[in-house]
């Protein structure tokens, strides 16, 4: 018996070694105060996939952030965070989010993501109820369900946490949300009524990353404790899954379907038989083949019926790059190097070249996954799939942008996160 036992542990300790350490980096400095940084290390302290470390405000303006899953802000004063932070270290956590870092506010953590403050970080598009914010500490009942948990009237610890509602930022995602209050406090002549049913924890999405935010308290609160390693864990799996996602695009069949020389159904791909009335025209359908490629994966990009499928390529450039293309998700790629980086996270990676002749077509492609190194990826540039005059599962971005030479230095680049089902 107790060597069967052994065996286990021995068996447990090698399944944790197996699965990737998600390493979280928690603000430490100004404005962190209270219980918050200590309840959150002795949960996660428990696990031994979660590496957690503390980091202070000059070392993230510092770029301090690079290598690790998520960041968190705990509890304290959202304001003091973001002084401490400073406008370099806030900037450093946007990008670091914008690029696929995962996002934990707590409390202060949480009034610091909104929009809704000059000094906030404006990673969530929220802002408060109300100016006035001391509405008392206690506890209050919620109600929602979160990472699969239902969490029907139950009891939390609340300190002053924001009472949001959502801001009107064109260039940022709704947020979700999961849990709402069934309770309010009202202290310090705080507004009556707009606590209850207001929400309570929600997560989204900014740029690649994840965000989740909780007004209340659940790692102050006993029973709770799961729920801020559901959180560390959903808000970090900001990665797609690359062998699924490739799996279900390679099944599009693009080198049969979307071809060259007809009209076809821009979903499927398939002649629709239509007389063409253009002879000169080639009839190419690049960017019909990504709105469909997209429309399949659950992400949007400018396709039918916003837009004509007459000159979409262009279209779909200037639109990736608007607040409509950021409020949907894209996030721009500053290179090539970065895009092949993002594709092979599992991100969905478009390049797009607008035509400087509006008469005339652009292109559009997707970039695939690849091992090229600095030089073949600066000679060639990443592999891609694409609809056009020649169609292709597989071919260099230089030889399938090779009708536009001139502007070849011109292709821009977009990543998206996807979320896809495990491969069964």
């Amino acid at each position: 018996m107790r060597h069967s036992f052994a065996f286990l542990l021995l068996t447990l300790g090698l399944v944790a070694a197996d699965r990737p350490v998600i390493k979280v980096a928690v603000y430490d400095d100004k404005g962190a105060t209270g219980k918050g940084i200590p309840s959150v290390e002795a949960i996660l302290g428990q696990t031994a996939d979660i590496k957690l470390t503390r980091l202070k405000g000059a070392d993230i303006a510092n770029g301090g952030l690079q290598g690790y899953d998520l960041v968190m802000f705990t509890g304290g004063s959202g304001s003091a965070e973001a002084a401490g932070l400073g406008e370099k270290g806030r900037e450093e956590v946007r990008d670091f989010i914008r690029h696929g870092g995962g996002y934990v506010g707590i409390c202060a953590g949480a009034y610091l993501a909104c929009s809704g403050f000059e000094w906030g970080l404006g990673v969530l598009n929220a802002k408060t109820v109300s100016p006035k914010w001391r509405r008392g500490q206690g506890e209050v009942k919620i109600d929602g369900q979160a990472f699969g948990e239902k969490l029907a009237d139950r009891a939390i610890r609340y300190a002053n946490g924001p009472i949001i509602k959502a801001d009107v930022r064109k260039d940022l995602p709704d947020f979700e949300v999961l849990v709402t209050f069934r309770s309010e406090l009202a202290l310090n002549d705080t507004p009556v009524g707009v606590m209850v049913n207001s929400p309570a924890m929600v997560r989204s999405t900014f740029g690649l990353g994840r965000v989740f935010t909780s007004s209340p308290h659940p790692e102050q609160t006993a029973g709770w404790e799961p729920l801020v390693e559901q959180a560390v864990r959903w808000t970090a799996r900001s990665k797609g899954q690359t062998q699924e996602l490739w799996k279900r695009l390679e099944a599009m069949e693009v080198d049969k379907l979307w071809l060259p020389g007809a009209i076809v159904d821009w979903e499927t791909g398939l002649p629709t038989g239509q007389p063409i009335k253009d002879a000169k025209s080639k009839h190419t359908h690049c960017s019909q083949f990504v709105a469909a490629a997209t429309e399949r994966l659950g992400v949007y990009v400018l396709r039918p019926p916003e837009h004509g499928v007459v000159l979409l390529a262009n279209a779909q450039f200037s639109w990736l790059a608007s607040d409509a293309g950021k409020k949907a998700g894209w996030v721009a790629m500053k290179d090539g190097a970065a895009a092949q980086s993002a594709a092979n996270d599992g991100r969905l990676v478009l390049a797009s070249l607008k035509n400087p002749d509006p008469t005339k077509s652009g292109h559009i492609a997707i970039v695939r996954p690849g091992n090229k190194d600095a030089e073949l990826l600066a000679q060639e540039g990443p592999d891609i799939m694409q609809a056009g005059g020649t169609n292709a599962l597989r071919t260099t971005l230089r030889k399938g942008f090779g009708n536009h030479k001139k502007e070849y230095d011109q292709i821009a680049f977009y990543a998206h996160a996807v979320e896809l089902p495990a491969a069964k």
